[in-house]
């Protein structure tokens, strides 16, 4: 008796392949989405810190310099951390793509495993009627005898 073979083992390999890479790009994208997302957190508390500093100097009066300067800083300030955040959002939008393509993945994993127990069901009643045969044909050989 042949041995059962799977026909779409190498699809079945493929994707598992792919899952495999599905998930360390994964991971890639929530350690730098983590990064920015700490990185974000400290320019915002930056911010919070240097804001209270201007406050306080303003209240205490100050150079009209001081305050261009500071003012140079808040836009420079405002500017990075609008760069983190769409870093952020974009890092988001690809983790979503990456979650997608990764369900789709194991959806077709797992219709490939459904299919597979289907075929081997096939192959051992194919298997059984073949042993079941080869008993009939001995026992009505040694009945003839």
């Amino acid at each position: 008796m042949k041995q059962f073979v799977f026909a779409l083992q190498p699809l079945y390999d493929m994707q598992e392949s792919n899952e495999k890479k599905m998930k360390l790009q994964m991971v890639g994208i929530e350690e730098e989405l983590l990064k920015r997302k700490k990185d974000l957190e400290l320019l915002n508390k930056n911010f919070i810190k240097v804001s209270e500093d201007y406050r306080n100097s303003v209240s205490r009066g100050m150079q009209a310099s001081k305050i261009k300067e500071y003012g140079e800083f808040f836009e420079r300030l405002k500017a990075v951390i609008a760069l983190v955040q769409e870093k952020i959002d974009y890092l988001e939008n690809e983790k979503e793509k990456c979650l997608q393509k990764l369900v789709q993945i194991r959806k077709e994993k797992k219709l490939l495993d459904k299919l597979r127990e289907s075929k081997y069901e096939e192959y051992m009643e194919e298997s059984k009627k073949q042993q079941d045969k080869r008993v009939d044909d001995l026992i009505s050989y040694k009945t003839s005898v």
